[in-house]
């Protein structure tokens, strides 16, 4: 058998099928683009069976606690990812995020890493639309936190989707600013900002990223 961690990352049917698409059509599987881009080691079976990387450890404020699910006795809960795109065309980047059920078990480094390969993917629903296009590389993953809102209807009694969101929003800014913020010459690849101007909870979001990872750029609301 091989480690838990690499069961939870290769026992999706999404990312089995994927995989068994890219090996028929003679590509690259996820697992491997996954290795080669993010430093991780999904393909490594006997690495897992080691216990290699079981001892990465997770970012402040990334252990909450949770009750066992009840069909597979696992601790889950939700990561929080931003992430980053170059566009090799216009040198601009996109700044995102996304999320994903994980068992807060196993490495949460790794299942960052596997929630934005699957957002890449355009596979994971989310909120905001996702840019398109051969002439974006592969997402880049930023930051990450932990919550336990398995169900993503409840994630704002997460503090760790309050600071990914503020995370967000300051990574857009650092970046050159949202296109309807900035107008043209555009300075990245979000057409709007993550976080609207008028967002009432957006000071707190902003508070939020800024205590855990640091301010990367000033508050831009209102």
């Amino acid at each position: 058998m091989v480690g838990g961690a690499f069961v939870a990352a290769v026992g999706s049917g999404l990312l089995v099928c994927l995989t068994a698409r890219a090996a028929l059509d003679g590509e690259k599987t996820p697992i491997e683009i996954a290795d080669e881009y993010y430093g991780t080691h999904f393909g490594d079976v006997k690495g897992w069976v080691q216990g290699q990387y079981r001892d990465v450890a997770p970012p402040p404020g990334a252990a909450p606690r949770s009750k066992p699910d009840e069909s597979t006795g696992k601790r889950l809960g939700r990561i929080y990812v931003t992430y980053t795109k170059l566009n090799q065309m216009t040198q601009r980047y996109y700044a995102g995020r996304t999320s994903m059920v994980v068992d807060l078990a196993e490495p949460l480094r790794v299942q960052a890493a596997l929630a934005v390969l699957l957002r890449n993917r355009n596979h994971h629903l989310d909120e905001n639309a996702e840019p398109k296009g051969a002439m974006f590389d592969l997402a880049q993953t930023d930051r990450f936190d932990v919550g336990t809102a398995v169900d993503y209807s409840q994630r704002y009694d997460d503090v760790a989707y309050w600071r990914i969101r503020g995370r967000e929003q300051q990574l857009i800014d650092f970046l050159g600013g949202a296109r309807s913020d900035t107008g043209e010459p555009y300075r990245t690849e979000n057409v709007v900002r993550g976080v609207a101007k008028e967002n009432p909870q957006g000071r707190r979001f902003h508070a939020a990223a800024t205590e855990l990872w640091g301010q990367l750029q000033p508050y831009t609301g209102y």
